[in-house]
């Protein structure tokens, strides 16, 4: 019984012993994967159409890095106020896109604490998880404006783990409602 309970108080000690001081060490010595999320190619099947028409946005993008356990390449359109008017012709990605649509709740600042925001106007969210490091992902829209004018489309690309600078595209640009850079791009709608 006294063998026993030694038994038990030495197997108790070494793993007190390797929970507080031996794992935490090591996982604290281990980097973090850096992938690196880099856009390649956003290309607008015309720079100008006339309201009613639809025009094509089709986005590349690139992991440069190590591999992501998740990379999003994100197309928003703050001039329409439904995702029914954005269609998903084609991708290949390894998910589903999925359609954001205005007021629904989303994560932003993930290079900070992560909090939950309501959508501001449609965007389709496109990934692949996980997306090895050197792979390249396409996604082509169908977009028909809503109003004349000038229509903008804003992307951006996320990886995850999101340990440094690299892992968002764009570097600099314009802050969306998610207070996250984003490269925008322009399409002139003009009357019938």
């Amino acid at each position: 019984m006294i063998i026993l309970a030694g038994v038990v108080a030495a197997a108790l000690l070494l793993y007190i012993t390797l929970s507080l001081y031996v794992f935490p060490q090591m996982y604290q010595s281990i980097e973090p994967r850096r992938p690196e999320a880099v856009i390649t190619n956003v290309s607008l099947s015309t720079p100008v159409i006339m309201l009613g028409q639809t025009f094509v946005v089709s986005v590349t993008g690139t992991n440069r890095g190590e591999e992501a356990d998740m990379q999003i390449v994100s197309v928003g359109f703050p001039n329409l106020t439904r995702a029914d008017n954005m269609d998903v012709l084609e991708h290949n990605f390894t998910q589903t896109p999925i359609l954001i649509n205005t007021s629904e709740v989303i994560g932003s600042e993930y290079s900070g604490t992560q909090r939950p925001v309501q959508a501001r106007y449609p965007s389709v969210e496109a990934f692949s998880r996980p997306w090895p490091g050197g792979n390249t992902y396409n996604i082509d829209l169908q977009v028909r404006p809503e109003v004349e004018g000038r229509f903008v489309v804003l992307v951006k690309s996320v990886a995850f783990p999101h340990s440094w600078d690299g892992a968002h595209w764009p570097k600099d640009g314009v802050i969306d409602y998610q207070k996250e850079l984003v490269e925008p791009y322009y399409v002139q709608v003009t009357k019938p």
